[in-house]
């Protein structure tokens, strides 16, 4: 251990604050504890105005800021490492490349929005370290709301996950609203530290405004979940999680039989948990939890009809993942044209709504950039499918038993992590939100518990309930008040009926209503900042 700490010392100071930077912000999100929410980024931050006053290059404090986003990255999503593996089929050696890969480049925004806020502030002569650091901070908020990636992700989460009233907030500004408010707590508290030798008095003072501001926004917030508390119905909503995760893996199991052997196993667990639970109204199965097409087209068939007759049996509405398959129209590559689906099966032995065909396709895995221009790029990536692009948000109305309607939003995988697609889906109707997810290609190891957290986030900004089915975990639900409910245990057969309490004529949230009403504000802050700041000193 100390061969660690005097090789940790030796590091120049710039580079070691990243690192502690890098490494504060890893450990404080999803799934551990936020426990440096109000500090993480501070160290690196200050590091980059230490290198401002130096006058070094910007390519330096690129640098510096770098080396935090590559740490934290590590960290954070060290699950690249088994989906590469798990997904792409590499080998460690191709796979751990495919890591350093990842934390080298997919959180560049943030030495990007480092290195601008240093330029603006040696630009326009901005003394003020105050208002240096809440440029700072206002790059960086606004950067990652605009930056390219597959898994979008926020210190905000962390405050769902820990269950901390600050998140009820999300209804007004969203999560990247929390965010932002986040990160300019993290500039007020770095500028207190900076002035804990020459006034220390004021120092404290401004530590204790930050914390009486915090304090507010959990008082108010626990405030806002009684508001949200009221309702007027309930469904009873079954979820089974198979614990099936990688269909590739059974299939080269089981060959030609792993098509029954999936379906056989979903309808034995939805025999035993619906004479357990009878009144449950709605089962729930994850995303393509059974591997066959389930369009009218191919009700005639065999297992489509082993399917129909349970569900008459049970006598309720089947939710499941499965996949859609055009009898007539075909792809670039001259096969069928297939889509990630969500089927809506009634007892009465036909569809009970139109069939939701997913919208945000995974990149590399649903679809190749360019492969629609150039098909004999599939040729180089055989493991990424062809899929037909969905209509976008689209809910349906929903016939129960004894009368009994619900109007439902459907998600697919990581359409949950797209605050607009939950809020185009709360502005159509949709009572109540549900998310089916596979997410059997990232292992046990954090992902399964970022994924959640983020997709239940989505249920508190539009106020309107989520089930979550997926294939081995994390299966969960939430309620409008952002109270949530019984987790499903990871890598195991699991059943639960949900009392879900809603709202019928819900009013709309204001993020819903505005949606990212906030980002232009602290655009427009940004640019105040800019024009003000260098007529203001400490």
């Amino acid at each position: 251990m100390s061969n660690i700490f005097r090789f940790f010392t030796q590091i120049p100071r710039p580079y070691r604050w990243a690192l502690v930077s890098g490494i504060l912000v890893g450990t404080s999100y999803i799934p551990f504890p936020g426990w440096a929410l109000l500090f993480c980024f501070v160290p690196l931050w200050l590091a980059a105005l230490q290198l401002n006053t130096e006058n070094v290059s910007l390519r330096k404090i690129f640098f510096v800021g770098w080396c935090a986003q590559f740490i934290l990255t590590l960290i954070g999503f060290n699950w690249i490492f088994y989906t590469a593996s798990e997904f792409g089929e590499f080998n460690w050696l191709m796979s751990l490349g495919s890591l350093l890969g990842f934390a080298a480049t997919v959180h560049i925004y943030i030495p990007v929005s480092l290195t601008f806020a240093i330029w603006v502030i040696r630009r326009r002569l901005i003394n003020s370290t105050l208002l240096q650091l809440l440029l700072i901070a206002l790059a960086h908020a606004l950067l990652e709301r605009v930056w390219p990636s597959i898994f979008e992700w926020n210190l905000a989460y962390s405050l769902l996950y820990m269950k901390l009233p600050i998140f009820q907030w999300a209804d007004t500004v969203g999560f990247w609203g929390l965010s932002t408010w986040i990160l300019l707590i993290q500039a007020l508290i770095g500028f207190a530290w900076l002035q804990r030798h020459q006034d220390r008095k004021f120092a404290i003072g401004l530590c204790t405004a930050v914390l009486i501001f915090i304090l507010a926004l959990a008082g108010t917030g626990m405030m806002k979940e009684k508001r949200w508390t009221k309702t007027n119905a309930m469904v009873k909503f079954a979820v089974a999680q198979g614990n099936i995760g990688n269909a590739d893996k059974v299939q080269s199991e089981k060959k030609e039989g792993f098509q029954p052997y999936v379906l056989d196993h979903y309808t034995q667990l939805t025999d035993k948990h619906l004479a357990a639970e009878k009144d449950s109204e709605i089962m729930l199965w994850p995303e393509t939890a059974i591997p066959i097409a389930l369009d009218a087209a191919y009700h005639a068939r065999h297992l489509q009809q082993i399917l129909l007759q349970k569900v008459q049996q049970w006598n309720v509405v089947l939710l499941t993942g499965a996949y859609s398959q055009s009898v007539d129209k075909r792809n670039h590559l001259g096969f069928p044209l297939v889509s990630n689906s969500v089927f809506y099966v009634s007892p009465l032995k036909k569809l009970a709504a139109d069939t939701y065909n997913k919208s945000a396709l995974l990149v590399m895995g649903e679809y190749l950039p360019f492969g629609e221009q150039f098909p004999f790029l599939y040729k180089l990536f055989p493991f990424v499918g062809v899929y037909e692009k969905g209509p976008g948000p689209y809910p349906q109305t929903v016939q129960l038993r004894d009368q009994k309607s619900i109007t439902l939003g459907p998600q697919i995988c990581y359409e949950s992590l797209d605050p607009g697609f939950s809020r185009g889906l709360a502005n159509l109707g949709a009572e109540v939100l549900f998310n089916v997810t596979n997410d059997s290609w990232f292992g046990w190891w954090a992902e399964p518990y970022q994924h959640n957290i983020m997709t239940l986030a989505r249920a508190v900004e539009v106020r309107r309930p989520m089930v979550r089915s997926t294939n081995t975990g994390i299966t969960s639900a939430i309620l409008a008040n952002g109270n949530m409910l019984e987790f499903s245990p990871i890598n195991s057969t699991w059943t639960h009926t949900y009392e879900i309490k809603y709202l019928t004529n819900s009013p709309q949230s204001f993020y819903t209503r505005f949606g990212y009403l906030d980002w232009i504000m602290w655009l427009a802050l940004f640019g105040i900042l800019i024009a003000k700041g260098k007529y203001v000193r400490n």
